[in-house]
């Protein structure tokens, strides 16, 4: 049974389910809490905007210096956490990629430099911790280019990309505490 038959009445669920499906190299989207979150270019932003019109609440717009990023770059205001250029992602199945004494060491190397890389997600904590033998994929954060190295050199089966931060000026750099 598809979302149509199971919902008739709901032309706008249907209108958006049929938007990602056809444009989903063209996007990016998220949802968080009741709202859905797009990353587009303008032609795309406006035809969503045209048909959600009563739902819509805002939009904002990358600076134009950023229009030329690679694919694993992103343009922000603000830095992950106030101060982290680099989100290494792990594969999901990242335990059958590297050998039990690697994710020891790759434990030891982000717990020694706690102050330049943070394990935000609980699956990669849970896995480098060995609380459980699997991995469910995640990412950490890394503060500077030079901590890449000897990631990639205890780990570098198991990471499934790196996405680097470019920030705007004038951003804030106000830091997160935890």
């Amino acid at each position: 049974m598809t979302i149509k038959d199971k919902y008739p009445d709901y032309k706008d669920m249907h209108y958006l389910a049929d938007f990602i499906i056809m444009n989903r190299n063209k996007i990016k989207f998220r949802f968080q809490d009741r709202k859905a979150i797009f990353y587009t270019n303008q032609d795309k932003a406006q035809q969503l905007i045209k048909q959600f019109w009563d739902y819509w609440i805002g939009s904002e717009t990358v600076d134009p210096k950023f229009s030329k990023l690679d694919a694993n770059t992103v343009g922000c205001s603000r830095l992950p956490h106030g101060k982290y250029q680099y989100q290494v992602h792990l594969r999901k199945d990242a335990q059958l990629h590297i050998t039990e004494s690697q994710r020891t060491d790759l434990w030891d190397f982000l717990d020694r430099n706690a102050d330049s890389c943070l394990i935000s997600n609980n699956h990669v904590l849970d896995y480098l911790e060995a609380k459980t033998p699997y991995c469910w994929g995640g990412y950490f954060y890394v503060k500077e280019e030079k901590y890449l190295t000897p990631i990639y050199m205890m780990a570098q089966s198991a990471i499934d990309k790196v996405i680097r931060y470019r920030k705007v000026k004038n951003g804030s750099d106000k830091e997160t505490k935890r």
